[in-house]
């Protein structure tokens, strides 16, 4: 009996330490934003004015800029940008520096601003590259591909598309080789060289049946049935339009 109280007690001391804490706050909403917007929100709010209060700046100011990843998720981007911008004016630490500046640059991507976008994302790049961080630094290299696809610059989007697949391939990241070749696939589709897209599609196709993700073989199931159809092959667009159905029901 004395045993199960003290193991009471010191579950109630540690819970109780890590509702005052902010790091904690701040890692515990960070690993919950996706699936659970409201409460991260909550965590992250509470997590602020906890380090406000305790003048601990750096975890304000991550508390701030996980808000703005939230409200991006959320599609508040203008309200994403201003967090985000207010946590980078708080802490000249590199990692946040660089989380913010990736947070903006996809916010003002969904804005349609693709040369803000650019410069935000370089910005980023620039210090996740400095300090060797291959996984994040693949994510943004990725993204900036993107926007200069939507710049109208495929040849320099295809150029940034590979190096990412290059950093994504040391790092064995299938599910990120997966995403570049549907990115590239998408720039030689609006461009009209359907084959070459067909096989970029294809080639994400495979990676995601090698991973058994049923999302993501459903979308490239899908992407290319789309091909198929705009190359006038109607029954082999047919055939694959249905297989993107049976995996998105198995899906759910």
């Amino acid at each position: 009996m004395r045993v199960l109280i003290c193991f009471l007690l010191f579950n109630m001391l540690c819970y109780g330490q890590n509702e005052e804490n902010p790091q904690k706050l701040n890692d515990s909403a960070i690993s919950i934003y996706k699936n659970n917007p409201k409460k991260a929100i909550s965590i992250l709010e509470k997590s602020k004015s906890i380090a406000k209060a305790k003048n601990q700046i750096f975890e304000e100011a991550r508390a701030i800029n996980g808000l703005g990843l939230v409200y991006r998720d959320l599609g508040d981007f203008n309200k994403a940008i201003e967090l985000s911008s207010q946590a980078i004016e708080m802490s000249s630490d590199s990692l946040l520096v660089a989380s913010a500046s990736n947070n903006i640059g996809v916010c003002k991507r969904q804005l349609g601003e693709y040369e803000e976008a650019l410069t935000q994302y370089l910005k980023a790049l620039n210090i996740y590259d400095a300090l060797n961080e291959k996984s994040k630094e693949a994510t943004v290299t990725n993204n900036i591909g993107m926007v200069y696809s939507y710049l109208g610059a495929n040849d320099k989007a295809i150029e940034y598309h590979l190096k990412a697949k290059d950093v994504f391939e040391e790092l064995n990241n299938k599910k990120g080789i997966s995403e570049v070749y549907n990115n590239i696939a998408i720039i030689y589709a609006n461009d009209g060289d359907l084959q070459k897209a067909l096989d970029y599609f294809k080639y994400s196709l495979e990676i995601e049946r090698e991973l058994d993700d049923k999302k993501g073989i459903a979308e490239s199931v899908n992407n290319v049935g789309a091909v198929f159809y705009y190359l006038q092959e109607i029954d082999s667009a047919l055939v694959y339009f249905k297989k993107s159905a049976f995996f998105r029901k198995a899906d759910r």
